[in-house]
């Protein structure tokens, strides 16, 4: 107790100071969170984040507990935070404010991430970024997944900003032949409720995003042999432009898609 109150009698600018020094970053506003390897899990004890199930990408798809951790070399002291209140509010700004919190394909660890925050410290957060993982490939799992992170987005969070990357596929033979969509496509399909895009309708529930990234990421697929990989093509040569762009009007604009 009496080294609290030495502490909280040190200048103001100083504490500031010696929280910088606590918080080295080495310069990444990038933080990468990620879900932990489940064996590592197992053998640390005790654990004081939230624990979830992740499922295994393999073709086995096995179901093991794990929780978040932040991948970045960083040398950061974040326990001086637990010391009272006011140490609290000082430097929670410090560490959560003007940074990218990079799930990358790991969006089950969002929601436990968050959870853990306290909910005034939340709102320092403003910038997240993601990856969605392509529609031939989700399973009820990540469907489940990704409803509940939009949903809690929506609910506990106030994001300005958002970089998603966004999986797609591109045939052997490439995307020739193929429709490319129009912003006014998307808008179309989605207003008939086409079950590929229901992710979409999801994301466009949070509001408040201000400044929107949008990539694609494209992977080799199979011949378009069915109706859903054909779209998922065709879907995918139209990511970084007539997708943007809808996304874009709906989500930032708030050209105004009826939920």
């Amino acid at each position: 107790m009496e080294d609290e109150s030495a502490f909280m009698r040190i200048p103001s600018e100083i504490r500031l100071m010696i929280y910088d020094l606590l918080f080295d970053d080495r310069n990444q506003r990038v933080f990468s969170i990620r879900n932990e390897d489940p064996d590592v899990y197992k053998r640390r004890q005790p654990h004081k984040r939230t624990g979830y199930r992740v499922l295994g990408r393999d073709l086995m798809r096995q179901s093991t507990p794990t929780t978040y951790h932040l991948i970045n070399h960083v040398e950061m002291h974040p326990s001086i935070m637990g010391v009272n209140r006011q140490i609290y509010e000082e430097s929670a700004h410090m560490l959560y404010s003007n940074r990218v919190f990079d799930f990358g394909r790991d969006i089950e660890a969002i929601v436990p991430f968050f959870s853990d925050l306290k909910v005034q410290t939340r709102p320092f957060i403003q910038e997240i970024a993601l990856v969605k993982q392509g529609s031939v490939y989700t399973r009820d799992y990540d469907r489940c997944e990704w409803s509940g992170v939009c949903e809690f987005l929506r609910e506990n969070m106030q994001l300005g900003s958002l970089r998603l990357v966004v999986e797609g596929g591109r045939p052997s033979l490439g995307w020739e032949g193929l429709p490319e969509y129009t912003s006014q496509d998307f808008k179309t399909l989605l207003s008939v409720g086409y079950e590929p895009l229901e992710w979409v309708w999801q994301l466009l529930s949070v509001k408040g995003i201000r400044n929107l990234e949008i990539e694609s990421e494209i992977h080799h697929c199979p011949p378009s042999h069915s109706s859903a990989m054909a779209f998922f093509a065709a879907f995918s040569a139209s990511i970084e432009k007539g997708f943007a762009e809808f996304l874009s009007a709906e989500l930032v604009g708030g050209s105004g898609l009826k939920m």
